[in-house]
């Protein structure tokens, strides 16, 4: 009976001791998938000592350089008899832009001046007969040379001012038509502008509070979004009050290259106002956590969690101070959302 007992026993620890091998596998399995879940694969590239500058981004138009346009007016009352440009249209100097008729008005006061040229004319050979007469001076011969004299003036400069046909006075653009054939003109009007393409500017708008990173002469770089390339310019005027239609103020700069660029096409400024140089990492390794900048670098196959001052940033990279990195570490650049310090990571390649 007591071998039958023992041997009981025996096949009882047996099993329990089998059931516990079997258990300390299945946890040591468990385990060891647990860990293989923990790591993270993440995109990283080594931290850099780099040169960078911070840049002021404005966005604007090409015009005409201000001052430099021309905008072609009459000085009489009068009907557009025919347009012989278009808007956009390049022009030579002294090409034919438009003709008139003046108004009946203005053909009348040409009249006047006309007549009164012919009776002056008259005026003075009654004058000289009666001299020869004896019944008038030589005082009375000036007066009436004088008087001719007086209304031919009068009448040329109508001539000149009353003109049928108006011309460029310089190369440019054409760049706004406000009449059309047929359209009655009073004096003074802007019938249309001339930009003069040898003179041509980028203005831009820059937000109030970066006005005072800006100075004279300062050197930009302009991206033509129309031409897709970049050109180079220096700041020429800054404007000392808010756009109204923008709330921006305006800046002119005019471009190095003495290239054809067209008028109105939009462009996008940078102009750099800081320089450092320090160690860089790609903005994508940035994240913000807790009011500070943290980055993780790689180290032994682990994440470290480092917390940063960034000095500088422009569009692609920033500078940032550590005492704990060097520019031998792998930063972080894409799956730092999902790491916790110390935690397994794999490089993607």
């Amino acid at each position: 009976m007591k071998r039958v007992i023992w041997i009981a026993i025996i096949i009882c620890a047996s099993v329990f001791f089998v059931a516990y091998l079997l258990l300390n596998k299945n946890k040591s399995t468990l385990n060891n998938s647990s860990k293989e879940v923990l790591v993270a694969s993440v995109n990283a590239v080594p931290i850099q000592l780099r040169a960078l500058s911070r840049d002021i981004v404005a966005y604007g138009i090409i015009e005409s350089k201000p001052g430099t346009a021309k905008t072609i007016t009459l000085n009489f009352d009068a009907t557009i008899n025919k347009m012989y440009v278009i808007d956009g249209q390049s022009i030579n100097k002294d090409q034919l832009l438009f003709s008139v008729i003046p108004s009946p008005a203005t053909q009348s006061q040409l009249m006047q001046a006309e007549n009164s040229v012919k009776l002056s004319q008259e005026n003075l050979k009654i004058t000289q007969e009666k001299f020869k007469l004896h019944l008038l001076t030589q005082q009375d011969i000036l007066n009436a040379q004088n008087a001719l004299n007086q209304a031919e003036i009068v009448y040329e400069n109508l001539k000149k001012v009353y003109t049928d046909k108006v011309y460029s006075p310089t190369n440019g653009v054409i760049t706004k038509i406000n009449y059309t054939e047929g359209a009655n003109v009073v004096a003074g009007s802007p019938i249309l502008s001339v930009a003069n393409t040898n003179n041509i500017a980028v203005k831009c708008g820059v937000e109030p509070e970066d006005v005072n990173f800006l100075k004279l002469g300062m050197p930009v770089t302009i991206f033509l979004i129309d031409y897709n390339k970049n050109i180079t310019g220096k700041i020429v005027s800054i404007s000392n009050i808010i756009d109204p239609a923008t709330h921006l103020i305006n800046v002119y700069i005019s471009p190095d290259a003495n290239e054809s660029l067209l008028l109105n096409s939009y462009v996008e400024v940078s102009i750099p106002v800081s320089k450092s140089t320090g160690f860089s990492v790609p903005k994508l390794a940035l994240l913000y956590e807790n009011g500070h900048y943290i980055i993780y670098t790689i180290k032994n196959g682990t994440a470290k969690k480092h917390i940063v001052n960034v000095v500088l940033k422009n569009q692609n990279y920033a500078l940032i101070t550590s005492s704990e990195i060097t520019d031998k570490d792998l930063v972080v650049t894409q799956g730092a959302y999902e790491l916790k310090n110390n935690m397994r990571v794999k490089v993607q390649k």
